[in-house]
């Protein structure tokens, strides 16, 4: 009954991770100055080999975020399927 379909939910991490990069990355376009350089570097220690306000730097950003989501849902469906206890509904007061 508890029991997560690690598919739909890596899809929609990996979604959701893909778009929250671009948000951010497109939002670095409109901060100036120190601040800028702040979001730069934040986004160069998050990614690897992420280099600057660049197109290759874009691309790998969202192919690191997709693959990020499907390995926190692989990991996070799994100890979800695996510890939950699917005999007894969700809110269910011990017994």
């Amino acid at each position: 009954m508890n029991h997560v379909d690690i598919r739909k939910l890596g899809w929609v991490l990996s979604l959701f991770f893909a778009v929250a990069f671009a948000v951010s990355f497109l939002w670095t376009y409109t901060l100036a100055g120190d601040l800028k350089e702040l979001q730069i570097n934040l986004l160069k220690v998050s990614y690897l080999k992420f280099s600057g306000l660049d197109g290759p730097s874009f691309i790998l950003g969202l192919v690191q975020s997709f693959v990020w989501g499907w390995i926190a849902a692989a990991v996070f469906g799994w100890l979800w399927n695996r510890f939950s206890n699917s005999e007894k509904p969700m809110g269910a007061p011990p017994q």
